[in-house]
């Protein structure tokens, strides 16, 4: 198989290249690059709706969009460069004073495909959910929200809740238990299922149906659902592989 060339294009400079760099250190060989956009993506959305109205025409690319917004002759090199996958990882920020929710549901119906136009990942509320735990496997992280009063400090949050604040002491194991968990979660918040999913239930589900779903309970209730999907990361990258691997060694993992 080919070796990929990805960009992952993230919204900050810390955390999420510290996933990624251990993600890619434990699982895998491709070469990659990290962009760090460091805006939220209220504010992509704000510029894209902009300057870019008819951007889901399949003739704007990403990369192109955001030179339009990059000053940096070094963050500019990377995105002149050429790769065979890009993804998109932003928070979802509720609590931001500024929103454009709507934009985002176009985005996540658009960046759909990391080969062609760029997979867009959101985080509910943020980055930080991929450690949630303070065990596993940890069944009730089906229940598990967060209120957007509490959204500005769920940094804090989490890194008194979890007993996984130290990545760098992830293995194989931890990511792929962490990934059943969130993969669960997604399922539960479409289906109202936390069960074991097939490689068919892993299709159905889609972005903008999650945060369809989100968009709705924070409408009624103030809250989101607490669940990463960039972490998905380790599906799409061989979704047959990894569910055969959940299946042939299940008592490996803590689900």
């Amino acid at each position: 198989m080919k070796s990929r060339n990805i960009l992952f294009i993230c919204e900050g400079s810390n955390d999420e290249p510290k996933f990624i760099k251990r993600l890619f250190d434990t699982c895998y060989k491709d070469s990659y690059t990290t962009y760090s956009y460091n805006t939220n993506i209220h504010i992509l959305a704000n510029h894209i709706e902009t300057d870019y109205p008819d951007f889901d025409d399949g003739f704007t690319d990403i990369l192109g969009i955001l030179k339009d917004y990059e000053s940096d002759p070094e963050k500019s090199k990377i995105l002149n460069q050429q790769y065979t996958d890009i993804f998109l990882i932003f928070d979802f920020d509720p609590q931001d004073h500024v929103t454009n929710f709507k934009m985002i549901r176009r985005m996540l119906e658009y960046y759909t495909n990391s080969t062609d136009q760029g997979k867009l990942f959101i985080n509910y509320p943020m980055m930080q959910s991929y450690k949630h735990f303070q065990h596993l496997p940890d069944d009730n992280f089906k229940n598990v929200v967060v209120k957007v009063e509490e959204c500005k400090n769920y940094k804090k949050q989490v890194g008194e809740i979890s007993n996984y604040t130290n990545i760098e002491t992830y293995d194989y194991i931890t990511f792929i238990s962490l990934t059943v968990h969130h993969l669960r979660k997604a399922n539960y918040i479409l289906q109202g299922i936390y069960d074991e999913l097939t490689l068919e239930d892993y299709f159905n589900i889609t972005s903008n149906l999650v945060y369809d779903k989100q968009i709705s309970l924070l409408q009624k209730t103030n809250c989101v659902f607490v669940l990463n999907t960039c972490i998905f990361i380790l599906i799409d990258f061989s979704p047959q592989k990894f569910f055969n691997s959940i299946s042939k060694n299940k008592s490996s993992f803590l689900i």
